[in-house]
Parts: C-alpha cells; structure tokens; sequence
C-alpha cells in the first residue's frame, strides 16, 4: 500500500510537470509588447523583436536574446509571457552621456560613460569632441570626460582633436588648448584660476606643466 501512494505522488507530481515542460515548447507567441525605462521601445527596437512573432514562447526567447547580445545600446533585460499569447519584453538602455563627431563625414556617434559607441545619430544636444582620425580609448574617453565638463562649467558644447590636444573656444574669452592626459580636476582648477586672472588673451595652451597665455 505503501509503494502505491508513493507511485501516485510520483505520477501526480509527473502530470502537474508536464504542462510545464510542454507549454512553452508549443504555444506560438502572437504578440510582443516592448518597454524601456522611458516608455515604448522605438521602431529599431520593435524591428529587432518581431521576427520572433510566430515561434514557441522557448523559441521567441532565444531569438530575442541572441539579438540584444548584440545590441550595445541595451544593459539588461527581462521577458515574460502573457497569456494567452503576448511576449513582454522589459529593457533598460544604457544612457548616452557624449557625443563624437567625425569631422570629415558629419556623422555623430554617441557614447555612455565607460566611452563605448551606442549609436549612430544625425544630430545631438549632448557636448561633443570633433575628430579626424581615431584616438586611442583612454584619449578619446579623457576628452570626452574633459569635454562634458567644460560643458558643464562654461556651457561650450564642443571641442576639436587638433595635433593630439583637445582645442576648446570659450565664447568671450579665447581659446584653450588641453592635452589629452592627466588629471583633469587639477587642468580645469589651473584653467579657472588663469581666468580670473589673465585678462584679454588669444590663447590658454595647459599642456605644459606651467601654463603658457598667448596674448593679441
């Protein structure tokens, strides 16, 4: 008697598994609903997703991930499945905090904080570096961090790479030429100081270690 309970346990706990193990191999998502922290996902987004319309809810999944793994914009994300048949898709995006733009293409990338390229876009409110070639990461990332705060500070929304230094206009002031290493709080303390001081100058070049004021 008590091999036949513990047999019915087991074929009870069996039957309850089966729709488990099953459902999700059979039942075809028909819809697909996508969401990010600011709201619905965009059109590019929605592009990537709908082709997984029409697949088992196990097979819709794979799609999905396999495409955002790809994607640099996304820094994590969640689905689930709605019955009777919509797949809901959480994402949250990485944010853009500066912008690169090419200056022989016009063409403007924008990146997060850690200098990774999220996307390629026409035009941009975020400050920006203007360049001619490539830089090496740790250059083009010291530019940018140096660029947002001058943005920042001085509301200058954008600077050239000329010669390996980044060259910043400061409307009623001058132009202010940084190198793209070292410390960045001490180059903008040394900078702030000098404009108090220096009067009407052409040119601030801080990439030595004692600043040089050219004047008209």
């Amino acid at each position: 008697m008590k091999y036949i309970r513990f047999g019915i346990y087991i074929l009870l706990i069996f039957l309850l598994f089966i729709p488990i193990l099953i459902f999700p191999r059979i039942v075809k998502v028909k819809k697909i609903e996508c969401y990010n922290q600011y709201g619905l996902c965009a059109d590019d987004f929605m592009s990537k997703v709908n082709p997984a319309i029409g697949e088992s809810i196990n097979n819709a999944k794979k799609k999905i991930t396999e495409e955002f793994n790809n994607t640099k914009q996304i820094e994590k994300y969640s689905s689930r499945f709605k019955f009777p048949s919509t797949l809901r898709i959480d994402l949250i995006l990485k944010k853009a905090k500066y912008a690169i733009q090419n200056k022989n293409t016009k063409e403007i990338v924008l990146v997060d904080d850690k200098g990774m390229v999220l996307e390629q876009v026409d035009k941009t409110n975020l400050p920006y570096i203007i360049v001619d070639g490539s830089l090496t990461d740790s250059k083009q990332l010291f530019a940018l961090e140096l660029m947002y705060s001058i943005y920042y500070l001085y509301q200058v929304k954008n600077g050239e790479i000329v010669n390996g230094s980044l060259e910043v206009v400061i409307p009623k002031e001058g132009k202010i030429i940084f190198p793209l290493e070292g410390e960045r709080d001490i180059l903008l303390g040394s900078l702030k100081l000098i404009l108090s001081r220096a009067g009407n100058f052409k040119e601030i070049d801080l990439r030595y270690k004692n600043p040089v004021i050219r004047y008209e």
